[in-house]
C-alpha cells in the first residue's frame, strides 16, 4: 500500500535473510523462511543512512521526518496541505536544513546498539522545525497536524582534524573541535534499541493474523477479532461491522470517537444540531442521545478526509452491526486512533455555523477522549467509486489508491 519510495534494509530476526521494507510497512514478511512479524516501537522510528564501510569516527546528525496532513484553522478560512519533508533537528550551523532526496536514493537501516558511531540527540522538537506543524497563536486560530509518519533519520559525518566532513560529499566541512562537540549530547547505547518484532499469531485462538504491509490493525479470520499494538504486546481493540450487502460489500474502516469538551457545550445530538444548524426538529430523545465524531481510519487527501469526517459526524450512523469481522478481506487501517482524535477540531470547525462563538471559545477549547470504536462500514462497488447507499457517501477509487501512496 505504501509508495513513498523510502526503503529500509533489515535482516529477518528468524533466519537472518535480507529483507527490504517500505517506510510505512509495519509487517515484515520474510521471503525465505516465510515468517511474518509485526514491527513495533515505543517511540518514533529511528533510522540511519549507513556510513561507507571504510569510515571511522562517524558522527550521526539527526533530522526529523514528517509525512501527514496539516490544517490551519482561522476565523476567515481553514487551509490544508500535505506535508512530506525532513528538517535538521539540531542547531548545527553549516548543516543543510534538509536531507533532500538522499534517503530516497539510499537504503536506510533501523538504529541499533550494534551500529558503530556517535548518534547526537535531537535538540529541537518536531514542531519547532516543521512550520506547518507549529501551533498557531491563540488569537489567530489553531493548527492541527494529523501525522501518519513521524520519525528520525540520522545522516553520517566523518570526524577528524577538528572538522566534520559529509560522508558522501567530502567538500562539505564543519568545524568540530572538542569544545564544539561537547555542546551536543549523544544517545546512550540502550536508547538505540527501540524496535521489537511480534509474532502475528492471534492471542485469542492462535490463528495467523492478516493485514496489509502498512496496516496498523491485524485481523483474525478464525475468531473474527481485531488487534493492534500500543505497548509490548498485541491487544484486542473493540470493533463492530455494520450490516452490508452480502459478499459483494467492500468494508472500509472508520474511527467512532466519543469525547468530552472543556470550553464548549456538546454532549448530545441536540447540541450538535444546534451548533451545525441542521434542518432537524429536536426531540426529547435527541437531548439524551450521545454524539460521536467520525474519522476515516485510512489515509486520504486533506479535502476528502475532512469531507468524509464531516459527513459521517453530521449523519451520526447508527445501523445494526455485529462484533465480529466479515469473512472477506477488509480495507487496512492506516491511520491511528490517536491521529483521528486530532481531526476532531478540524471536523468541528467545518460543521459549526456560528464561527464567532466557535473562535471565541477556541483558545480554551480542550478535547478529552472517552471511548474509541473501530467501525467497518459496507460500501457498494461501482465502476469508478465506492458508495454507501443509505448515507449517500461516495468515495472515488482513485482517491483511495492515491491515499495509499501518502
Amino acid at each position: 500500500m505504501n509508495g513513498a519510495g523510502w526503503q529500509i534494509q533489515h535482516q529477518c530476526p528468524q533466519c537472518g535473510a535480507p529483507v527490504i521494507l517500505d517506510e510505512a510497512d509495519r509487517l515484515l514478511a520474510c521471503p525465505f523462511c516465510r515468517s511474518r512479524l509485526y514491527i513495533v516501537s515505543s517511540e518514533p522510528f529511528h533510522y540511519h543512512i549507513p556510513a561507507p564501510a571504510a569510515a571511522t569516527e562517524v558522527v550521526y546528525i539527526p533530522y526529523w521526518r514528517f509525512r501527514g496532513l496539516s490544517f490551519r484553522i482561522q476565523p476567515l478560512e481553514m487551509t490544508n496541505t500535505y506535508v512530506d519533508t525532513n528538517r535538521l533537528a539540531l542547531p548545527l550551523r553549516g548543516m543543510p536544513p534538509s536531507l533532500g532526496v538522499r534517503p530516497q536514493a539510499m537504503k536506510l537501516k533501523f538504529l541499533s546498539p550494534e551500529t558503530a558511531g556517535v548518534f547526537l540527540r535531537p535538540a529541537r522538537k518536531a514542531e519547532e522545525v516543521i512550520p506547518q506543524t507549529a501551533p498557531a497563536a491563540p488569537t489567530s486560530g489553531r493548527s492541527v497536524f494529523i501525522g501518519d509518519s513521524v520519525s528520525l533519520i540520522y545522516t553520517p559525518m566523518i570526524a577528524g582534524a577538528g572538522v566534520l566532513r559529509d560522508a558522501f560529499r567530502p567538500q562539505q566541512v564543519l568545524p568540530w573541535t572538542e569544545d564544539k562537540s561537547g555542546e551536543y549530547q549523544a544517545l546512550a547505547s540502550a536508547e538505540r534499541d527501540r524496535i521489537r518484532f511480534l509474532a502475528t499469531l492471534c492471542p485469542a485462538c492462535g490463528w495467523d493474523l492478516q493485514g496489509a504491509r502498512d496496516t496498523l490493525v491485524l485481523t483474525c479470520r478464525n475468531c473474527r477479532s481485531a488487534w493492534s499494538c500500543n505497548g509490548p504486546a498485541l491487544a484486542q481493540i473493540p470493533c463492530t461491522v455494520m450490516a452490508g450487502n452480502g459478499k459483494d460489500a467492500h468494508y472500509l474502516p472508520f474511527w467512532r470517537l466519543k469525547v468530552r469538551f472543556t470550553g464548549l457545550t456538546l454532549t448530545s445530538l441536540a447540541d450538535l444540531i444546534r451548533l451545525a444548524n441542521l434542518p432537524k426538529a429536536i426531540t426529547p430523545e435527541m437531548l439524551r442521545q450521545e454524539v460521536h465524531f467520525w474519522s476515516p481510519a485510512f489515509k486520504l487527501n486533506p479535502a476528502l478526509f475532512t469531507r468524509l469526517a464531516r459527513q459521517l459526524t453530521v449523519y451520526q450512523p447508527d445501523f445494526p452491526g455485529g462484533d465480529s469481522l466479515p469473512p472477506q478481506d477488509v480495507y487496512p487501517v492506516t491511520l491511528a486512533a490517536t491521529e483521528a482524535l486530532e481531526s476532531i477540531l478540524v471536523t468541528l470547525a467545518g460543521i459549526v455555523t456560528d464561527k464567532r462563538v466557535f473562535f471565541a471559545a477556541l483558545p480554551g477549547l480542550q478535547i478529552h477522549p472517552e471511548e474509541t470504536l473501530l467501525v467497518y462500514l459496507p460500501f457498494t462497488a461501482g465502476r469508478q467509486e465506492l458508495a454507501h447507499e443509505v448515507m449517500k457517501v461516495v468515495i472515488d477509487r482513485k482517491a483511495l489508491a492515491f491515499g495509499a501512496f501518502m
